[in-house]
């Protein structure tokens, strides 16, 4: 049954961009389902954007004025990890509350851990016991294996499959299709390319391509 309206929590979606949209959406269909998070609008800084709407959803004001929304929490939405997170620190620093946006068609274990401010996409699979930190996106049709832990603002892409017993490093980027095999490590920002698959640790702040994923020394994140 879909939840009264005392019992509404009042969203507001910080930027209006592509990964906003995504997060409108995913919001919209929990509703539909019968969350009682509903997304009352978006802040966003781009010139001539407020006044605008994404998925009928208005575009309310500057970021600076979301103290001036009446609203119980806020999801950043952002693509970029290290702007997610500079972003969601700088608005709990402010006193917001972060909620986690999770579609109904993602497939979350009861034992596995959300944190707040994450986005689980549509056919996302978080299996029993993983650990997700605060402000991840696990995106359309990633997994996430058991006893496995993606650290704060890590993005786990579409299509993206991380094994069993794994550890995620902080504001690292498994890219498209890339598998990271059970009991490995990436470290904190690395990014693994599309396609790739993990078969050894990797250290933070590399990037690592190929089947099996080698580090790029001519690269950085």
């Amino acid at each position: 049954m879909g939840s009264s309206d005392s019992q509404v929590q009042r969203i507001v979606i910080v930027c209006a961009g592509g990964q906003g949209a995504v997060v409108a959406d995913i919001l919209q269909r929990a509703r539909e389902a019968g969350s009682d998070a509903v997304p009352i609008g978006f802040v966003d800084d781009t010139p001539g954007i407020v006044g605008t709407a994404i998925l009928g959803i208005d575009v309310l004001a500057p970021i600076a004025s979301l103290q001036d929304i009446g609203h119980e929490a806020v999801i950043v939405a952002l693509g970029d990890n290290r702007a997610r997170r500079e972003m969601t620190e700088r608005l709990l620093a402010s006193g917001e509350r972060l909620v986690a946006a999770i579609h109904p068609r993602a497939c979350i274990a009861p034992s596995a851990d959300i944190g707040e401010g994450s986005m689980m996409s549509a056919g996302a699979v978080v299996t029993p016991r993983a650990v997700i930190g605060r402000g991840v996106i696990v995106n359309t049709n990633a997994s996430v294996d058991h006893d496995s832990v993606v650290d704060d603002f890590a993005h786990v892409s579409a299509g993206a499959t991380v094994g069993a017993s794994c550890h995620i490093g902080a504001e690292a980027l498994i890219a498209l299709g890339a598998t990271v095999v059970s009991g490995m490590t990436v470290g904190a920002r690395t990014i693994v390319g599309s396609g790739a698959a993990v078969v050894a640790h990797l250290p933070a702040d590399v990037v690592a391509f190929g089947v099996p994923a080698r580090i790029r020394p001519d690269r950085k994140p």
